[in-house]
């Protein structure tokens, strides 16, 4: 959704009266005053391009407009932009928001060579003098011809007015009854189910509904899966081991499976219920992907399935619980992973997520058990967190989503339509269950603030003084970069919902809003001139690499490359070309440089890699991998790369900063806090310079002078399980 969108001009659009009302088609509403367009009464996210190329093939309905009619309404004159590229990505978005093919398409018709055309009936409902939309029925018009008069007509009338006022009285009492009904149901309730310190997360209900084993972590030594009984005190600790995660029932209650993750491997754990003998049922390549379901015939476990030598990819596989063989179900497209997968509680289907690999574009599909077709049902392409839930009777389905902006859960039928949000959940609601019996639900809530920090350096090696919160607005933080004068912060939050970039002066003052996007903006980085902010944006599937004017200014697409997945940009020194990672199908992330300017990209690694960074004297690039972690360079003018530091995991690749002497990065030691450390280049030695006091963020920045150390860390952080009672 996009509000205030510019003013549309250019060749012979002729004024429809589209400006001054709303316009229908199907199921879509469409007011270009307000800058929204609905889908039955439900805001339709969609930005600002396609949103005007949808108005300018509205005005012209019916009739083929140009791509160069729609290039010169969508860039202003001297753009530098590769406009075929650009207006070809703002019609599939169009298209996405729509539900629409291109090949068998309900609105947009592609004119080859020409252009496009809105194929389907437009209907403009006018306002009235108080600026409301006057109703206008929906539907072909009749030709003046076919209109009734005389006595036909008013019999006509009489044969459609009697059927349709009992209808209507049909439906007025149906709406009385309905309310009255709603009325006498109890009231839902929200009451936490335990009361442990630390995080409490991905629940699962037990088969009767009496039962919630879920993940417990303090920090300290308290941390593996439990259970609790519903209305209960007390919690039963059945495992010990860190790496346990995502707890699921057998359909008699008397044991749980989960898994356990031990660096790049992962295994599934069967334990009974009160506690006992573990039993591994499967072991094998760690996947990016999480979830584990029981099946209610007790024959399988469903889980996201894995390779060493792919393993961003995974796939829903189901593990034989008779001879512990495996059966691939799910296929998705090269770039996707699949994984929260859930059965249905006659085990017949199976809901999951397909998430692309850089994990922001995740939607919900559904699929029988059995293997045949995949279909669809959400098309938000937002971050999913935790498996969805079956309602017990097997109609719906509820999922955590931020696609209103804040996380929270939203419930959807088995066989699609529009979600809708899930009555009493509060908070960032995350991993629901529903048991097969009763009315209750539970879910994650998550309740956190991450504060930017800022240590000063005496020299490379030791700090001045020690940190201190350089910006503590509300909001989680990741990824900061200070300006190259040090005076501003750029950093990605959700502070109002969406993921943006905003900017706060260093003394901890005057934070601005620079996107507004209602989608997931991330990884600014500042141009050398302190003029302009690159970052990525995801507004589909894949993401994209953009530019802003600060402050004030409008984003523009940089067009990279078509069908690609690419971010995590960051600027060369003399402050013409961007670095980029950029994904396609099956190929790893590999790193490109394309002119700021607009023009074509070069790709520069062969190996992989992602979170590139220039240095200094411009003589390297140094960089990480996306699957492996840790930081490579290679010369800028050509030749072998090599590996300097050896550091985390894939998921560490923004949590290190390059000065002209070494390397900043975060450790993660074995104790419950983390660490920040340089790596000299010249004797390649580490140094430890400062030790976390809580948990780290994401991301980890450097001043351009090399002084001061930007770094996220957690200051108040827990995760309760919150019971819905009387849930419906």
């Amino acid at each position: 959704m996009v509000t205030h969108p510019r003013p549309i001009s250019g060749d012979r659009m002729p004024d429809l009266g589209l400006s001054s009302g709303l316009v229908r088609f199907d199921v879509f509403e469409i007011d270009r005053q307000a800058g929204v367009l609905s889908r039955e009464g439900w805001p339709v996210k969609l930005q600002e391009q396609p949103f005007r190329v949808l108005s300018l093939l509205l005005e012209r309905s019916g009739e083929v407009v140009t791509r160069d009619e729609l290039c010169r309404n969508l860039w202003p004159p001297n753009t530098f932009v590769d406009f075929d590229h650009g207006l070809n990505s703002a019609v599939a978005r169009l298209r996405e928001a729509l539900r629409d093919s291109a090949e068998n398409p309900r609105f947009i018709e592609t004119v080859a060579k020409r252009g496009y055309r809105f194929i389907a009936p437009v209907v403009i409902a006018p306002l009235d003098a108080a600026g409301r939309a006057v109703p206008v029925a929906l539907g072909p018009v009749a030709p003046a011809e076919k209109i009734l008069t005389g006595k036909f007509a008013k019999a006509r009338t009489w044969m459609i007015g009697v059927p349709l006022l009992i209808l209507l009285c049909a439906v007025g009492l149906w709406a009385f009854y309905r309310k009255t009904a709603e009325a006498m149901l109890p009231p839902i309730e929200v009451v936490p189910l335990v009361g442990l310190r630390g995080f409490q997360v991905t629940p699962a209900f037990s088969p009767d509904g009496n039962l919630v084993a879920f993940r417990q972590s303090d920090g300290t030594h308290n941390t593996g899966i439990y259970t609790a009984v519903v209305g209960g005190e007390k919690s039963l600790r059945l495992t010990s081991d860190p790496g346990d995660c995502c707890p699921t029932w057998s359909p008699d209650g008397r044991q749980i499976a989960f898994t356990r993750y031990d660096g790049k491997t992962f295994s599934i754990v069967v334990v009974p219920a009160l506690g006992g003998t573990e039993q591994r049922v499967y072991r094998g390549p760690a996947s990016m992907g999480t979830g584990l379901s029981w099946s209610p015939d007790n024959k399988f476990l469903a889980f996201p399935e894995s390779t060493a030598s792919d393993p961003p990819r995974s796939w829903i596989s189901l593990l034989s619980l008779a001879d512990s063989s495996t059966r691939v179900l799910t296929s998705p497209p090269a770039g996707s992973l699949d994984h929260e997968p859930t059965f249905s509680p006659d085990g017949l289907q199976i809901a999951f997520v397909r998430s692309t690999v850089a994990g922001v574009s995740n939607d919900v599909f559904v699929m029988p058990t059995r293997g045949r077709a995949v279909r669809r049902l959400t098309f938000d392409n937002r971050p999913i967190m935790g498996p969805p839930a079956w309602t017990a009777n097997g109609r719906e389905i509820v999922f955590s989503s931020n696609r209103g902006g804040a996380t929270g859960l939203w419930q959807i039928s088995a066989g699609g339509g529009v979600p809708r949000p899930v009555a009493g959940p509060f908070g960032e609601a995350a991993w629901p269950s529903i048991p097969p019996k009763g009315n209750s639900l539970v879910y994650s809530q998550v309740v956190a603030k991450f504060n930017l920090w800022r240590l000063d350096l005496k020299d490379p090696q030791h700090y001045q003084k020690p940190p201190f919160v350089s910006v503590s607005e509300k909001g989680d933080k990741m990824r900061p970069d200070l300006s190259p004068d040090g005076k501003k912060i750029a950093f990605e939050s959700n502070r109002l919902g969406f993921w943006d970039i905003w900017t706060c002066e260093s003394n901890r003052s005057n934070c601005d809003q620079v996107t507004s996007l209602h989608g997931t903006a991330g990884r600014a980085r500042w141009s050398p001139n302190g003029r302009y902010i690159a970052f990525e944006f995801h507004p589909s599937e894949r993401g994209e690499i953009y530019v802003v004017e600060v402050p004030g200014g409008v984003p523009r697409l940089l067009p990279t490359i078509p069908g690609a997945d690419s971010l995590s940009p960051s600027w060369s020194h003399d402050g013409k070309w961007l670095y980029f990672a950029s994904k396609r199908g099956s190929e790893p992330f590999q790193i490109w440089k394309i002119p700021v300017q607009g023009g074509s990209p070069t790709r520069l690694t062969k190996n992989g890699g992602i979170s590139p960074v220039e240095s200094a004297d411009e003589r390297f690039l140094y960089y990480s991998k996306y699957e492996m972690g840790g930081v490579w360079r290679m010369p800028l003018q050509g030749g072998e790369e090599s590996k300097l530091l050896d550091e985390g995991g894939g998921g560490s690749w923004p949590n290190w900063a390059l000065t002209s002497d070494g390397i900043y990065f975060l450790r993660f030691d074995k104790s419950p806090h983390a660490s920040i450390r340089f790596f000299e280049l010249a004797t390649h030695k580490t140094i430890p310079i400062w030790t976390l006091e809580k948990e780290p963020g994401w991301g980890l920045g450097i001043s351009h002078d090399g002084r001061s150390i930007l770094y996220v860390q957690n200051e108040f952080a827990e995760s309760n399980i919150m019971l819905v009672k009387n849930f419906r």
